[in-house]
């Protein structure tokens, strides 16, 4: 059985002592690292938080202003490449008429130089006419 004598009392007095040093020296230093530490945690998330807020503003910010100068530009390169496809089809347009009259050229030279073979040739036929019956009919 327990015996309640004064040795209990003293022991019960020698812990309260304990728990009130080591309550002095240990827990409320500890107590107050652990506080301090997510107070600084929680500083530390507001911090980040409000960081990522500015950098969304910021890129929103950029992407807005690229689109601002993006825009001219764009405007710019669809206007040239107009001015150049309506070049390319004039230059194609002329180089096809251009090209219509070298064989109409052409063709009216090829004319007139049959025209003028027919009549260099037109005397010699009757002749050649002649020639080729002769060989026909030596032949059979």
């Amino acid at each position: 059985m327990i015996d309640f004598n004064y040795t209990l009392l003293i022991q019960f007095f020698n812990f309260l002592i304990v728990l009130i040093i080591l309550n002095f020296l240990l827990f409320r230093p500890v107590l107050k690292a652990l506080e301090k530490r997510t107070e600084t945690i929680k500083g530390l998330s507001e911090k980040i938080e409000r960081t990522r807020e500015n950098l969304r503003k910021i890129e929103k910010e950029y992407d807005e202003l690229l689109k601002e100068k993006k825009a001219p530009i764009l405007r710019e390169r669809e206007s040239i490449l107009q001015s150049a496809e309506r070049r390319f089809s004039e230059i194609l347009e002329t180089a096809r008429k251009e090209a219509q009259l070298e064989i109409r050229k052409a063709k009216e030279e090829i004319e007139r130089d049959a025209r003028r073979l027919l009549e260099e040739l037109r005397p010699h036929t009757e002749r050649l006419a002649k020639e080729i019956c002769k060989k026909i009919l030596q032949g059979v």
